[in-house]
């Protein structure tokens, strides 16, 4: 069941990751550094404060979209989410604009104007996007994928080329993040002021506040380094950083996504209706296959980080780039198997207060980390910083999982199996030198890469492969059955 759901999110998100692949390699042709970087501050600022204010909303929505029974309860539920939302925005959008007048907001390479824009509309379209992933909807995900992803690839490089610079990209993402929540439209129930309900508001807050505190953290460790790098060393070196850290999560993390999205609805689902045994055979299943993709994924990523770095960037970026790559994917790595696997344990059992721990001892980590490393390395300082940090985030959080709930065994023998495959095949491609032009030489890298890893996995890990066939089949019916 995992398995399918891993192969049909993996269907609906290729397209709109490669417009994403696309959209970089074009924005970094026509942008400069120094305009990427108030780009990509302006958007990740807006991400935050979603991720701060309105994230119990949205893991809210998410957690008790599948526990509604009725037509009452699931209007009271959308109701009681668009109001806060739309509350919310006008309160963001009411502080921005008081303190643009009283000149108190931060001396940050930002925006402000569409900063307030983006934090309502991206909002909208992460609680689209959870209700549709809530709902086992992946062709409707993917749809909304694609809607912001293209738009925003053809609208921004249309603005670009007719000179409105950054200003113009932003207008762009804002079109299109309005048109991507379309596809949820028909999942709404009728909502309405009446259907408000303070106890599902509270419901959802109980739920959601510590998540609140969590993301704070998540957004620390993760977004911090480009505040930093921009306080010290300017916005021109944002752009340089924000270039190779969006190559990574365009590629590596939506990869490690994919295995998220298809498995924690299920597994969430059987914990709810079939019990704790019934979610732990999904959970070993989805720490496999998510180990599976991920680790030759990473490796590869590495090995080819000069055709990646050369194709999907423009030359003021791709050599800093080279540099980062090697760095920020064990950085995906590491977060995705926290993210994907560890934090589960928090979640199913609903002891999300538990969970911001961790992230806060890492923020704290890497805040420091920032500061000690940016001023004697520059943006190479920023990227082990994050790494580092996510090392303590995901010790840590192994460490209180353990409280409350008992995850499977982590399948350490099986990580080295498909950890050896995938280095054979780093190293099967990384000795690889031609004469011929970047795309060639990464095409036959991945080629080779596949053949090789396949090869290698097939002669070390046939039997944990079968077995791994024979899990997915097992479960076969359990979306129906659900």
């Amino acid at each position: 069941m995992i398995l399918r759901h891993t192969l049909s999110y993996t269907a609906v998100k290729f397209f709109p990751a490669m417009a994403s692949m696309a959209a970089l390699m074009v924005f970094t042709r026509l942008m400069s550094p120094d305009q990427f970087g108030e780009y990509s501050l302006t958007v990740n600022v807006s991400a935050t404060a979603v991720a701060i204010l309105g994230n119990f909303l949205i893991i809210g929505l998410g957690r008790f979209e599948p526990a509604t029974k009725t037509d009452v309860d699931k209007r009271q539920l959308h109701s009681t989410v668009i109001a806060s939302a739309v509350l919310m925005s006008v309160a963001v959008a009411a502080i921005t604009t008081v303190l643009a007048a009283l000149d108190l907001l931060p001396a940050l390479s930002v925006n402000y104007f569409f900063f307030a824009t983006l934090f309502s509309l991206s909002l909208l379209l992460m609680l689209s996007q959870k209700l549709i992933n809530a709902n086992l909807k992946p062709k409707a995900y993917g749809l909304s994928l694609a809607l912001k992803n293209i738009l925003l690839l053809l609208a921004g490089a249309a603005c670009l080329l007719a000179g409105y610079g950054v200003h113009g990209v932003l207008v762009s993402l804002a079109i299109a993040s309005l048109l991507a929540s379309l596809p949820a439209l028909s999942l709404w129930a009728k909502t309405s002021w009446k259907s408000f309900d303070l106890g599902v508001l509270r419901q959802l807050w109980s739920y959601g506040a510590p998540l609140t505190l969590l993301y704070l953290f998540v957004m620390i460790i993760s977004f911090s380094d480009r505040i930093f790098i921009d306080l010290m060393l300017g916005s021109e070196e944002v752009g340089l950083y924000s270039a190779g850290y969006d190559l990574t999560q365009y590629t590596i993390a939506i990869v490690a996504s994919i295995v998220h999205l298809a498995a924690f609805p299920i597994i969430l689902k059987a914990y709810e209706s079939e019990g704790e045994e019934k979610a732990k055979a999904l959970l070993s299943a989805s720490i496999r296959i998510l180990l599976l993709v991920m680790l030759p994924v990473t490796l590869g990523f590495i090995a080819v980080k000069e055709e990646i770095s050369g194709i999907f960037l423009g030359d003021a970026f791709s050599a800093t780039s080279m540099l980062l790559i090697p760095i920020l994917a064990l950085s995906v790595l590491l977060s995705a198997i926290k993210s994907y696997y560890f934090d589960y344990a928090f979640q199913i059992t609903k002891t999300t207060w538990l969970q911001s721990v961790p992230p806060m001892l890492a923020a704290v980590i890497n805040c420091v980390l920032n500061y000690v490393l940016i001023r004697s390395m520059g943006v190479i300082g920023a990227a082990y910083a994050t790494l580092i940090s996510y090392i303590a985030y995901l010790l840590l959080t192994v460490m209180l999982s353990k409280k409350v709930f008992k995850l499977p065994a982590f399948p350490w023998e099986y990580a080295f199996k498909v950890c050896l495959a995938g280095l054979i095949m780093m190293m099967a491609v990384a000795w690889m030198e031609m004469d011929v032009s970047l795309i060639f030489m990464l095409i036959l890298k991945i080629v080779i890469g596949v053949f090789v890893f396949c090869i290698c996995a097939l002669a070390l890990m046939k039997n944990d492969l079968v077995a791994l066939l024979k899990s997915a089949n097992d479960m076969k019916g359990q979306k129906s059955e659900l």
